[in-house]
């Protein structure tokens, strides 16, 4: 059985493509299921197929297949009429994609190949046919947080329903005389004072008067 081997391409980058081969009963929902696979593209996406001239033009629309690839399921080699048979397709992954394919080779199938298959692969796909990168976020071990100070609270503080309700216990035992100043000895302060109104060595009193 007959093995249609395309070269795909991301839009005119030539560094980028990968080789999929693909029975010629096969249909382009075949085809495209290994496309999204070989360059990780993000899956469930609709896709249109047209057939392209040897200069790249767009010519006329061969199958256009929903999310789920369903649709107008034709036989690839239904459309195979040149040696170098070109097509076009135009696809989602993270933002629009556009594809070119190109016929290199036809083989005989292998039993012990699963087709389609991808048999050679080259670069990277671009930024924009990816998932975009995820937010960094610093773990407990990365935040200041968790490496200094961690001891500094002891579990987690009063709520503010609780601090309300301490509020007003304050305020009602205020009002009802509960809460009394602390005690104090009085009799050290006067000592006190008595202290600090002794002159310091070397002044002497005087009058004020003396100065005028």
């Amino acid at each position: 059985m007959a093995v249609y081997r395309f070269r795909v391409y991301i839009e005119d980058d030539h560094e980028v493509f990968r080789d999929i081969d693909v029975l010629g009963k096969q249909r382009f929902a075949d085809l495209h299921s290994e496309v999204v696979k070989s360059f990780n593209f993000q899956p469930s996406q609709a896709v249109s197929y047209y057939h392209s001239d040897q200069q790249w033009y767009e010519g006329d629309e061969v199958v256009v297949l929903d999310e789920n690839l369903e649709g107008d399921h034709q036989k690839i080699v239904n459309h195979i009429s040149v040696p170098r048979q070109r097509f076009l397709c135009v696809t989602s992954s993270y933002k629009e994609v556009g594809l070119a394919l190109e016929l290199q080779k036809i083989l005989q199938d292998d039993p012990e190949v699963k087709y389609p298959h991808t048999s050679k692969s080259s670069g990277e796909p671009p930024y924009f046919t990816q998932p975009p990168p995820e937010p960094i976020v610093d773990g407990p071990e990365d935040s200041p947080s968790a490496v200094e100070g961690d001891d500094m609270f002891d579990g987690d503080g009063p709520s503010e329903e609780e601090i309300e309700q301490m509020g007003k216990e304050a305020e009602a035992a205020s009002k009802a005389g509960a809460i009394k100043a602390p005690d104090f000895d009085f009799s050290k302060l006067k000592k006190a004072a008595k202290k600090k109104d002794k002159p310091e060595d070397g002044f002497e009193q005087f009058d004020m008067d003396d100065l005028m």
